[in-house]
């Protein structure tokens, strides 16, 4: 049994985001909602953000409704990776048929689409969020796992000019400076981004935009149809003609139907304290983004100025404190950097992830209700394009190219499961000896 090692702890650590040193949450935008709106966007998150920028600019009048600070959630609490054609679902990469290969080919273009679309938004906008296009590598957890990486490897570069090369274990210390991998993959077109700074920088020109911001603005229930529904928050009726959900690993009893489909994980993540130079350019030589291959995953990478390691996974697959997580993840982060033992942890943190059964993020509509989450914990690049292809489609009165909004949004296949993922410690439990076992430790 784990227990809390006080002594990983520097004297200023903190049990929030480190992002949030930077840009933390706040209200300053926010006002209450309105009786009357065209599009009520419900969540405040990336997809929210990007949604409503394109409604307003195209002359809509949108309000968000946030239940908590504006930017409380997931947007400021993930990692910053930002990447394309990694995610591409359960059964579908390896289908067999035309059928299965040309919905293979069409989920990756659309997520490199995604990838893009977040770089020039950035870049249009002129958000200063520390975005670096410096690539991800991806490690083999496993001897077994590096011929299925190498075979990726050329599968993405054949369908999307991914920019995908092997590393073999040999080659892999110009990479990551650790033998803890067996090889893996490189990919060019990946990038990192303070993931606060970002959201504020959204918030903002969506205020320009005129959108209204509606903080501490808790939906409790929708009734009506479309073009005339009524939202009862915590601050009144809102009459709407359009309803975007946007709750992700978030979404409650709000919406049921929804809620049946997505398994929220909490995901953790700690900070070190700042580096000696040459300790943080051994750790990861040329700044990419960090994943790996097995079932119970981490992710890492250095943080903007390249002097602290932000080190994420699941620690636990139940509620533990913040000291505890944090000192289960270091002892993983030492597993792969040996280096850092003497690290101090300056901060750690938790959020919520939407996991999807068949790992796919989903759009659509639910009882008239616009939706768009299940972004599987890569979701920077897909839910900022998602808010926007909704908002597209909600423009063009329901018309969409988007394969996504041709893909059928499975149910999690847990009898009488209805939003509580109660199952996780026995499946994280099983997942994590299936890891042991096929490494050899």
């Amino acid at each position: 049994m784990a227990s809390v090692n006080h002594s990983l702890f520097h004297a200023d650590y903190k049990s929030e985001p480190y992002w949030w040193e930077a840009a933390r949450p706040d209200n300053a935008l926010a006002t209450d909602p309105p009786e009357r709106t065209e599009v009520l966007v419900v969540g405040s998150g990336y997809s929210s953000l990007s949604a409503a920028l394109d409604l307003a600019r195209a002359g809509r009048a949108v309000t968000i409704a946030e239940a908590e600070t504006l930017g409380w959630a997931a947007s400021s609490r993930n990692g910053g990776c930002v990447s394309a054609g990694i995610n591409l679902g359960k059964g579908i990469a390896g289908g067999q048929g035309d059928k299965q290969n040309n919905l293979h080919t069409a989920l990756l273009r659309e997520s490199l689409a995604s990838y893009e679309y977040v770089i020039g938004l950035i870049k249009r906008e002129s958000i200063n969020c520390h975005l670096e296009q410096r690539g991800r590598f991806i490690g083999a957890f496993a001897a077994s796992h590096f011929p299925d990486l190498a075979e990726k490897a050329a599968k993405l570069n054949d369908l999307i000019n991914l920019g995908a090369k092997v590393v073999s274990r040999e080659q892999q210390r110009a990479e990551i400076g650790t033998d803890f991998y067996h090889g893996g993959m490189s990919i060019k077109r990946a990038a990192k981004l303070h993931p606060s700074l970002y959201y504020k920088g959204l918030l903002e020109v969506c205020a320009e935009a005129g959108v209204t911001l509606s903080a501490e603005t808790r939906v409790d229930a929708i009734d009506g149809t479309k073009g005339h529904f009524t939202a009862k928050t915590s601050k009144g009726d809102i009459a709407a003609e359009q309803v975007i959900i946007a709750t992700n690993g978030y979404t409650g009893p709000l919406t049921p139907k929804l809620r049946k489909r997505l398994v929220p994980i909490s995901s953790q993540i700690i900070v070190t304290e700042e580096l000696p130079d040459d300790m943080a350019r051994e750790l990861i030589p040329a700044g990419r983004t960090i994943s790996e291959t097995p079932r119970i995953t981490s992710y890492y990478r250095l943080t903007p100025g390249d002097r602290r390691v932000m080190y994420g996974g699941r620690a636990r697959f139940h509620s533990v404190p913040p000291k505890l997580s944090a000192t289960i993840l270091h002892d993983m982060m030492t597993a792969r950097w040996p280096q850092l033992k003497d690290a101090k942890i300056t901060h750690s943190w938790s959020g919520f992830v939407a996991m999807t059964s068949d790992s796919l993020p989903h759009m659509g509509e639910e009882d008239g209700l616009h939706y768009c989450m299940g972004c599987n914990g890569s979701g920077i690049a897909m839910m900022t394009n998602m808010g926007h292809m909704v908002a597209q489609r909600i423009l063009a009165k329901g018309q969409s190219d988007s394969i996504f909004f041709e893909l059928d949004f499975p149910g999690v296949p847990v009898p009488f499961y209805s939003g509580h993922p109660w199952f996780l410690p026995a499946v994280g439990g099983y997942f994590r000896l299936r890891d042991r076992i096929e490494r050899g430790s």
